[in-house]
């Protein structure tokens, strides 16, 4: 954290904060339209991305939060890792394993892998009433891999810029698994909420659903149909169901032109929207969790939504054994561009563009 000087703060325009908060060092970036929060000190995680003219925050928060670390006494050693007790909801990075715990070239990885869980450095690189930047950076322990992710807000959009690299710091060719897993909750997601996606994206379930799963193993359709459970008709995946649906639902999306989803909440007229490369993130999980997800972890208590844009999923060892991982021959790179944005809308998304513009069926039609 930057020692304090003697400047004169910004109240107004983009502006930035470094505070420490549940004793992780923290940066916010904030405007007229948006404030985000980056806790450095757990993975880089983003725990808050609040559009601010209707005070709607679109990140699902966990029942316990950012959890300070200092005094954590955990019960016993878990076979996946420690993640869930330290999950406190938001949009972390997935790097270099998925969901699934696995183990490869003599390394075990647990939920998540590791980028997530560890302490990152920041440094500030632009901090004017125009626009702020930080560059987040950090070095995993079981992989050489370094990973450094830009973060830009600029003028007065609800869109954040996320530039990403990262490299092979080895002499030796690595395979991992790469993604982004923001999970959304209320007030953003809520009964009657809307997801759209590419047309053409196709759906489909593994040999085996969680209990409470709406959709059918083994299934695969268009989006957003979904052969429903026991064969009852289609679920259709793009409506969120009511809060006691008691439903907790894993599905696959592939074949996507494109790499952009959005979430509208019509009674609240407020959207999410995210655009990636799908070069680099060719598929999408998405998690879901209404009243289902019954004993541990999740007692049924979670209202939630994940789309996860990544290489692969579930585990890197999948993958590799796919031919899907992303490989780094030794000191190679590899770089990607993701941008998030908050917007007012209550209409049917039909494209996300570049830099943050939303085109939907309004007559407004095409905004940013």
């Amino acid at each position: 954290m930057s020692p304090l000087v003697f400047q004169q703060e910004r109240n107004s325009g983009c502006r930035l904060r470094q505070f420490v908060y549940r004793g992780h060092r923290c940066v916010s970036l904030e405007n007229a339209t948006v404030r985000v929060v980056i806790a450095a000190d757990k993975g880089a995680d983003i725990i808050e991305f609040l559009y601010k003219p209707k005070d709607v925050e679109c990140l699902w928060h966990s029942r316990h939060g950012l959890r300070d670390d200092a005094h954590l006494r955990l019960s016993s050693p878990l076979q996946g890792g420690h993640f869930r007790e330290y999950f406190p909801g938001g949009w972390y990075e997935m790097l270099p394993n998925g969901p699934q715990p696995c183990e490869h070239r003599g390394a075990a990885f647990g939920h998540h892998g590791e980028a997530t869980l560890l302490p990152w450095d920041y440094r500030i690189v632009r901090d004017d009433a125009d626009g702020v930047g930080v560059v987040f950076s950090v070095r995993l322990g079981r992989i050489p891999l370094r990973l450094e992710r830009a973060m830009f807000l600029e003028g007065e959009g609800g869109t954040v810029r996320l530039e990403e690299q990262v490299t092979n710091e080895s002499g030796q060719t690595v395979e991992f698994l790469w993604g982004h897993h923001p999970t959304f909750g209320a007030p953003l997601v809520e009964p009657g909420a809307r997801i759209f996606l590419p047309s053409g994206t196709t759906a489909s379930t593994s040999d085996s659903v969680p209990d409470g799963s709406r959709v059918a193993a083994q299934a695969r359709g268009t989006w957003p149909h979904l052969t429903a459970q026991a064969g009852a008709g289609d679920v259709d995946l793009s409506t969120i169901p009511h809060a006691d649906a008691g439903s907790h639902e894993f599905v696959r999306l592939d074949d996507l032109i494109e790499g952009w989803f959005a979430i509208v909440n019509p009674q609240r007229e407020v959207g999410f929207a995210l655009r990636w490369d799908v070069a680099t993130f060719p598929m999408v999980g998405l998690w879901q969790i209404w009243g289902g997800g019954q004993d541990y972890p999740w007692y049924g208590m979670p209202h939630l939504l994940a789309l996860e844009p990544a290489s692969d999923l579930p585990s890197l060892a999948e993958s590799v054994r796919r031919g899907t991982a992303i490989t780094l021959a030794g000191g190679q790179s590899r770089r990607t561009v993701l941008e998030a944005t908050a917007f007012s809308s209550r209409s049917t998304v039909t494209h996300v563009g570049a830099g943050g513009a939303i085109t939907d069926d309004a007559a407004a039609g095409e905004y940013a």
